[in-house]
C-alpha cells in the first residue's frame, strides 16, 4: 500500500522501477512515476452520494483495514536482519528471491487467528466494516485459490481465514470487503515489479499475469464469499486501462452492492481514497476516505511500537468526518493472527468514547467550517453542531469565528444529558461559557443547536486563548508556488503538506484573519530550507517583523517575534522571503500564540 523504498527526508518518494511489458511501451521509471501516480486517479464516478449502495460508507464513517500475510510472519526480519520499514514490503526491500519468499509459506501457520475475536474488536472499537488484504503486492493469496500460492494449499494452516472472517462479519452485522493488489505482484511472472520471465524462460507479460492470475482471483473473491460491501484495489500505476475496466465490470456484475475505491484507477471508483495517512486540512465534497494505520507500519513489524493512543485516533477520526470524509483505520495482525495488544487497547478505548457520543461519528455531516479549530473539531447532526473539544479552554471561553446562524440552545453533553451553557455574540465571534473542567477525556462534546442550517463566514479566526495555526493552504499566494507534497520522515509514515516555495522577489503569502482580541501574539513560522533565511512579516496595520533565521531540511517551527494587533477585527498578515536560497525555502504555516 506504500512505496518500495525510502528516500531522503523531505523529498517526494517514487516507487521502484516497473517492468516493461512485451508489446507495450516501457513503463515509467521510478524517477518518473510518483506515488500520486501509483495511487491512481483522484476522481470517482459521480452521482452515488444518495444511493443505497453507499449508505454504509456514507453514514458509518469508520471502518477497519487489515494488512496480513506471509510478511506478518516475518515481522520485519529476514535471516537475522531487521528491515526498518513497513512490514508488507520486506520481500522487495530485503531482496528476497521469489523461491525463498514462496517457500516461507511453509512456515506461516497463524494458529491464533480467530475471526470472531477480530470482529469483536472492530465492533467494540466502533467500526462498521472490515476490509482485509486478500492478496497484497507479494502475490500470496490469503484465501483458497486455483493459483497454488495461497494460504490453504501452500501453508500448514490449511484453512481459509477469509471465509471465516466474512462469515463472522455477516453474523455480527458488520460490512465486509477485500483488498486486492491488481497491478503489482512480486512473485507472479508478468506482474508489475514481478519476475520478468516465465518458469520456462520465456518473456513474461502483464497480459499473461492478468489473464492467468489477477482476473481469475478477483472473480474468486467476488463469487465465493457472499455479498461484499467493498472491493479495494491498490496502486494501479501504469496498468493498462482496459484491464482495470475489465476488473471494474467484473465487480459490478458479480457484486452489484460493492463499492470500488478510486485506486482501481482511471476514475472507475465509486469514491476517492486519499493518499496513505492523509487527513486533509480543508473540507472536501463528494465521497472520499482517508486510510490510516494504528502505528507507522501497515503490516506487523516487531519493532514498531509507535502506537496512536485513543486521543490521536479520535482526533484523526473526527477531523476526517469534519472534513466530510470516512476514516479507514488499519491494524496489522502478527504472524500468529493476533492484533497486537497495544493496538487493541487504544482502539477499544476510542470505541468506548464513540459509544458515549455516537452522534459525533455516525451519520454525521462535515463541519460548516472548512478547517479544524484550535481547540478541536466539529461535525454536524442536522442543524446541531457537535463541538469536539480536545483542549478545554482554561478560562472557560470557547470561541467560534464567523458563525452567522442564530443559536437555539447549547450545552455540554455529559452522562447522556445536556448541561446548558450560556453564549453571547461579540461581533463576528460567538463565545460559549463552559464549566471550569471538562466532563470527559480525552475530549468532551458541546452540542450547539441552531435555528437553521449552519452558515459560516470562512475568514480564519485568531483566538484569544488558544494558539492559532494558519496553514498556507488558506493563504493567497503571489509570485511564489503553492502546491501539495508528500514525503516520508521514516519509512511507512507518510506526511502531506501544502507548501509555498519557489519564492520570487516580492512574492508573498497573505492570510485574511479575524482577530478576536487586540494585543501581542508570539509569532512562529513553520518552514524548511537550506542555510540562513531572512523572512519579512507585515500586517495591514503597518506592523513589521523581519529577521534572519536558520533552517532545516525538515519542517520545523521557528520562533520569530512578537506581532501586535492594535485593534480587534479583520486584518491581513503577509509573509515573504527577503533573502536566502529561494529555490529551497518552503513555508508550511504560521502560528499565533496569545501573550497573556
Amino acid at each position: 500500500m506504500t512505496p518500495s523504498s525510502a528516500r531522503t527526508a523531505g523529498l517526494l518518494l517514487a516507487v521502484a522501477v516497473l517492468t516493461a511489458q512485451p508489446g507495450r511501451a516501457a513503463a515509467p521509471s521510478a524517477a518518473e512515476l510518483s506515488m500520486d501516480q501509483m495511487w491512481g486517479a483522484t476522481t470517482a464516478l459521480p452521482g452515488l452520494d444518495s444511493s443505497d449502495r453507499v449508505a454504509l460508507f456514507r453514514d458509518g464513517n469508520y471502518g477497519m483495514f487489515i494488512h496480513w500475510g506471509i510478511y506478518s510472519h516475518l515481522g520485519g526480519q529476514w535471516q537475522g536482519q531487521t528491515f526498518y520499514g513497513i512490514g508488507e514490503w520486506i520481500k522487495r526491500q530485503m531482496k528476497i528471491s521469489e523461491a525463498d519468499y514462496m517457500a516461507e509459506a511453509r512456515n506461516f501457520n497463524p494458529t491464533a487467528f480467530d475471526a470472531r475475536e477480530i470482529v469483536r474488536v472492530a465492533q467494540a472499537a466502533g467500526m462498521k466494516w472490515i476490509i482485509i488484504t486478500s492478496k497484497h503486492h507479494d502475490g500470496f493469496a490469503m484465501f483458497k485459490s486455483a493459483h497454488p500460492f495461497n494460504i490453504v494449499d501452500a501453508s500448514p494452516f490449511a484453512r481459509d481465514p477469509m471465509k471465516e472472517l466474512a462469515a463472522a462479519c455477516r453474523a455480527a452485522g458488520l460490512g465486509f470487503g477485500f483488498y486486492y493488489s491488481h497491478n503489482q505482484d512480486w512473485t507472479a511472472p508478468g506482474g508489475n515489479n514481478g519476475p520478468k520471465q516465465n518458469t520456462d524462460g520465456s518473456p513474461a507479460s502483464f497480459d499473461h499475469y492478468f489473464r492467468e492470475k489477477c482476473y481469475p482471483q478477483v472473480k474468486e473473491i467476488c463469487t465465493q464469499y457472499g455479498p461484499l460491501n467493498f472491493v479495494w484495489f491498490d496502486t494501479p500505476g501504469n496498468m493498462p486501462k482496459e484491464h482495470a475496466e475489465k476488473l471494474a465490470a467484473l465487480v459490478r456484475e458479480t457484486q452489484p452492492g460493492a463499492l470500488l475505491c478510486s485506486r482501481v484507477g482511471f476514475g472507475l471508483g465509486d469514491y476517492v481514497s486519499k493518499g496513505d495517512m492523509e487527513v486533509p486540512p480543508r473540507r472536501m465534497e463528494g465521497l472520499w476516505e482517508t486510510c490510516d494505520t494504528t502505528n507507522d507500519s501497515w503490516a506487523y513489524a516487531w519493532y514498531d511500537q509507535n502506537w496512536k493512543d485513543q486521543k490521536e485516533i479520535l482526533h484523526r477520526l473526527v477531523a476526517t468526518v469534519g472534513r466530510g470524509g470516512t476514516y479507514l483505520l488499519n491494524v496489522g495482525p502478527d504472524g500468529t493472527g493476533r492484533i497486537p495488544a497495544q493496538a487493541t487497547k487504544y482502539l477499544l478505548q476510542a470505541g468506548a468514547w464513540i459509544k458515549r457520543y455516537p452522534q459525533v461519528v455516525y451519520s454525521a455531516g462535515a463541519s460548516p467550517w472548512d478547517h479544524a479549530q484550535p481547540w478541536g473539531d466539529v461535525t454536524t447532526s442536522g442543524h446541531t453542531l457537535n463541538l469536539v473539544v480536545f483542549d478545554w479552554p482554561h478560562d472557560g471561553r470557547l470561541m467560534l469565528a464567523g458563525l452567522e446562524t442564530e443559536i437555539a440552545a447549547a450545552g455540554v453533553v455529559a452522562g447522556g444529558k445536556l448541561l446548558p451553557v450560556t453564549w453571547k455574540k461579540r461581533g463576528p465571534w460567538t463565545e460559549l461559557q463552559l464549566p471550569a473542567a471538562p466532563p470527559d477525556r480525552p475530549a468532551s462534546v458541546v452540542a450547539v443547536r441552531l435555528q437553521a442550517a449552519p452558515h459560516v463566514d470562512q475568514t480564519l479566526g485568531v483566538h484569544p486563548n488558544f494558539p492559532t495555526r494558519l496553514l498556507v493552504e488558506f493563504a493567497a499566494v503571489n509570485d511564489a508556488t503553492k502546491k501539495e507534497i508528500r514525503w516520508m520522515e521514516k519509512f511507512g509514515e507518510w506526511k502531506a503538506a501544502t507548501q509555498v516555495s519557489d519564492w520570487k522577489t516580492g512574492g508573498h503569502a497573505v492570510w485574511t484573519v479575524n482577530v478576536a482580541a487586540a494585543g501581542d501574539y508570539q509569532l512562529d513560522l513553520n518552514y524548511k530550507g537550506n542555510g540562513k533565511l531572512v523572512w519579512h512579516v507585515e500586517t495591514d496595520e503597518g506592523v513589521k517583523l523581519q529577521n534572519q533565521q536558520n533552517s532545516s531540511p525538515l519542517y520545523q517551527a521557528h520562533t520569530f517575534g512578537l506581532l501586535t494587533f492594535k485593534t480587534a477585527g479583520r486584518h491581513t498578515i503577509a509573509v515573504s522571503l527577503v533573502d536566502g536560497p529561494r529555490d529551497q525555502a518552503s513555508l508550511q504555516a504560521i502560528c499565533l500564540r496569545p501573550v497573556e
